[in-house]
């Protein structure tokens, strides 16, 4: 499976993973430690973004600096902050329009950039292995409900 494919799957599995939730229940706060299901999927879109913006410097055929999120707690806590007010349908957007975009650019990259670079050691990390560690807890809190 290419890893184009892996992420639409991965994006479709916390689409299931919300789907059946009410407006309430995934604004809830507190319901994922001290998140809401909301914040959860901005948290997932901000670090798409992030992966969308260092693949786009991996297809230069350059290395990505992450060192300004190094201290990972300090950047989800600074993007988090940025994005309190957004409403949900917004964050909801952004995550599915990022996610769409990051999928193009992956899907368009051709086999010899694969072939000679590799794929990027980040990719799967910061994306698919995220986002299950996330699904699982969104289905966790799910089943708290009974749904």
């Amino acid at each position: 499976m290419s890893i184009a494919d892996e992420l639409k799957q991965s994006h479709m599995e916390i689409l299931e993973a919300i789907g059946g939730l009410s407006a309430e229940e995934l604004t809830r706060e507190n319901a994922i430690g001290y998140w809401s299901v909301r914040d959860v999927i901005l948290h997932i879109a901000l670090w798409e973004g992030e992966v969308l913006k260092a693949f786009a410097v991996w297809r230069t055929g350059h290395d990505y600096d992450w060192s300004y999120a190094r201290d990972i707690d300090m950047f989800n806590e600074f993007y988090m902050e940025a994005g309190k007010d957004l409403s949900l349908g917004m964050v909801l957007q952004m995550f599915n329009l990022i996610h769409s975009a990051l999928v193009a650019d992956v899907s368009l990259v051709g086999g010899e950039i694969w072939k000679n670079r590799g794929e990027p050691e980040w990719l799967r990390d910061i994306t698919i292995r995220h986002n299950e560690e996330h699904v699982k807890k969104i289905k966790k809190y799910k089943e708290s409900l009974n749904k």
